[in-house]
């Protein structure tokens, strides 16, 4: 089983090694494996005689990274960090290359493990938070693998069963892991995925390890729980999904490529997705006055300017407006409750001088790279967003036009819009001048991704690598801006069937082909409105 390891692959580690440990915004991923050895994992009561622990160490080696080496799903700039869980728990490994050399140090595992003792949850989640928190680059993703077979054995300390009450233990257990959970995914975010797999017997109690894969996606992470049978065919079929889990975050995160990879990732504080909506100014907010509000403008992409805009006429006079007299004060939340591969979201509202919240609520949306604070960086990146989502709702706009013109379309297919966004300059007490870009808030619990910039669209599996046209897609090509009309050549003369979810995919084509090529709308994200006639796909951030 052990890989012949050449004098030249010996050299590549070293310099790996290296230049991970000193150039963390070279690192593509980090995972960081937690894995059981209490004494529960010594038994054999795998079908062909093997330990719970030799599994692991079987299916780490070949699937986790053999595997991705031969496909080149993997190579030196993905960093694996290794967690024995027992009673105390030990760092094997920290910040090691996935290579073949790592390979070979797990299957030396399979000979020199020795599971004993406890298995405590507690020991092992602090050492894998300080790992995770050994980088902060923003294209790093994160991955957490907690891999146990059955139920903490950690005692609780006195505080936390006067706390928890008269709960059960199991219960205890379970909400004390999810905070611990909850704090590390209110850093990451969207980084990091939570996988947790129960390997033991089937009537074992999994729920913690289920609840802090579930703990996890409140604040924006990916939460993966799963129970595979005693096989080391159906732990390497887990082990196998999770690396299709950290390689589509890997992909999403490095697709801005060049200089955003050596970039800082702010650190911030995330909402959880449970949390209350507020109606009144808290200390939870961010608060300008009406005097610290310097102007609202929008972009004219056009003129490739900044122009005033009233305030009244984006969100509508109603009594706020009338009792302040037209003046207005600002609140943003200090946590964050969304973020993007660019972009960070916040809560953001108009507030009267009494405190009170009017209008409708709206986000701020601002780089998640600390690089960007400063005001004339910021209003670059405002620019940018605003000028691209102008030019999206421009193509909208004719998409909405062709789309009328197609047999069965009717006033129940939905249109395509893009939000329309603002900012707000104010003076902040520590900043200074800012520019807050501010748009619309799209309801969190409809909100979805249609498709992004790698080729994924919803609810397909793969993208087809042909996709023979229809009347949606036989949109005469032509020049970007030109208006004409589609002809009979244009679009066939017949009666179809049009489901919702083909509106998005069906406008991104339209922009490459309306374009003759020249640029593609994707990333569509928002919420299908169905209280309008016709219905709106309200899209942001392209």
């Amino acid at each position: 089983m052990e890989f012949q390891v050449t004098e030249a692959m010996r050299r590549d580690h070293v310099w790996t090694c290296q230049r991970n440990e000193t150039s963390h915004g070279s690192w593509t991923s980090h995972t960081v494996a937690v894995v059981d050895q209490s004494g529960s994992m010594r038994n054999a009561d795998l079908a062909d005689g093997a330990t719970r622990s030799d599994a692991v160490w079987l299916t780490l080696a070949k699937d986790f990274v053999a595997l991705r080496l031969e496909t080149k799903e993997a190579s030196g700039t993905d960093v694996f960090s290794l967690v024995l869980m027992n009673k105390d728990s030990t760092v094997m490994f920290r910040h090691r290359p996935i290579d073949w050399l790592l390979y070979n140090d797990l299957v030396e595992q399979l000979r020199t493990a020795e599971p004993m003792s406890e298995g405590n949850y507690f020991p092992a989640l602090d050492a894998a938070e300080q790992l995770l928190l050994s980088n902060t680059h923003g294209s790093c993703a994160l991955m957490l693998v907690f891999l146990s077979d059955g139920k903490p054995s950690d005692r609780l300390p006195t505080n936390a069963q006067l706390n928890l009450g008269s709960r059960s233990m199991s219960c205890r257990y379970r909400l004390l892991v999810e905070a611990r959970i909850s704090i590390l995914a209110s850093q990451f975010g969207r980084r990091l995925t939570v996988a947790t797999i129960g390997f033991g017997p089937t009537k074992e109690d999994f729920s913690v390890l289920d609840a802090m894969a579930a703990a996890s996606e409140d604040y924006g992470s990916v939460g993966i729980f799963q129970a595979p049978s005693l096989t080391v065919e159906s732990l390497g079929g887990a082990m196998s999904s999770l690396t299709l889990s950290l390689t589509e975050t890997k992909t999403e995160l490095t697709q801005l490529g060049g200089e955003s990879l050596q970039r800082t990732v702010r650190s911030i504080v995330r909402e959880s997705r449970r949390a209350v909506d507020e109606t009144r100014l808290s200390d939870n907010w961010i608060h300008y006055t009406p005097e610290s509000v310097l102007r609202l403008v929008k972009r004219d992409s056009h003129r490739s300017s900044w122009v005033d805009f009233v305030v009244e006429n984006w969100v509508g006079k109603d009594g706020g407006f009338v009792e302040n007299e037209g003046r207005y004060g600002l609140a943003m939340k200090k946590t964050v409750f969304g973020e993007g591969a660019e972009r960070m979201v916040r809560k953001f509202r108009l507030v009267s001088r009494q405190g009170t919240f009017y209008g409708p609520p709206m986000v701020a949306k601002e780089s998640r790279f600390a690089e960007d604070i400063s005001y004339s960086t910021s209003l670059e990146f405002h620019t940018k967003f605003c000028d691209t989502q102008a030019q999206a709702q421009r193509l909208a706009k004719k998409f909405n036009e062709k789309l009328s013109l197609v047999p069965g379309v009717t006033d129940r297919t939905p249109r395509v819009q893009f939000l329309k966004c603002m900012v707000f300059v104010v003076m902040d007490n520590n900043q200074g001048r800012i520019g807050l870009l501010v748009e619309d808030m799209l309801d969190p619990t409809k909100y979805m991704k249609w498709n992004n910039n790698a080729g994924h669209v919803a609810g397909q599996v793969a993208a087809p690598a042909h996709q023979q046209g229809g009347p949606l897609f036989d949109l005469k090509e032509e020049e970007e801006e030109e208006d004409c009309n589609p002809d009979a050549d244009s679009i066939r003369n017949v009666s179809i069937s049009i489901e919702d979810a083909d509106i998005p995919q069906a406008f991104t084509h339209f922009t490459y082909r309306h374009s003759r090529r020249k640029m593609m709308v994707c990333d569509l994200q928002g919420v299908l409105k169905t209280d309008c006639t016709p219905p709106e796909f309200q899209l942001t951030d392209p």
